[in-house]
């Protein structure tokens, strides 16, 4: 998998790895400074890196085709029919609520305004940094917090 669509993937693929594989990942991944920690604008970067990847054809917007083709690789044709037929009305859903505009298209900023309330969210002790307990805690469930 491309280091540059790693944001998109992080509850879809590295999410099935064991707690401390994903957190190693996430790490080496998007840790641009090596401090051991992802910072607020490594996220920030990391998620315009992953749009880029996911708008192929470089016009600066993701269209429902281009996000399809960015998931092609986390299905394959063994998966039942209904299956996939449910995951891709998700990713519509998915899509549709990215869209805040309803323009058919997912700008960059509707894209990080999407994606940011992730790293809140995961950033438990409101930091401003993810370390590798608080996402290995994200992946195993523990919020951190009783």
């Amino acid at each position: 998998m491309s280091r540059s669509v790693w944001p998109l993937y992080v509850v879809v693929v590295l999410a099935t790895l064991p707690g401390g594989a994903w957190a190693e990942n996430a790490l080496s991944e998007l840790d641009a400074n090596n401090d051991g920690a992802i910072g607020r604008q490594e996220a920030i970067d990391g998620q315009r890196k992953a749009f880029e990847q996911i708008d192929r054809n470089g016009d600066g917007v993701i269209d429902l085709d281009e996000l399809e083709a960015s998931q092609a690789a986390a299905e394959s044709d063994e998966m039942p029919a209904d299956v996939r037929r449910a995951r891709r009305k998700a990713r519509e859903r998915w899509f549709d609520n990215l869209d805040r505009d309803a323009s058919g298209d997912i700008s960059l900023s509707e894209y990080q305004a999407a994606m940011t309330p992730y790293f809140d969210a995961l950033d438990t002790n409101s930091d401003g940094v993810l370390d590798g307990g608080e996402l290995r805690r994200a992946v195993e469930g523990d919020t951190g917090q009783d």
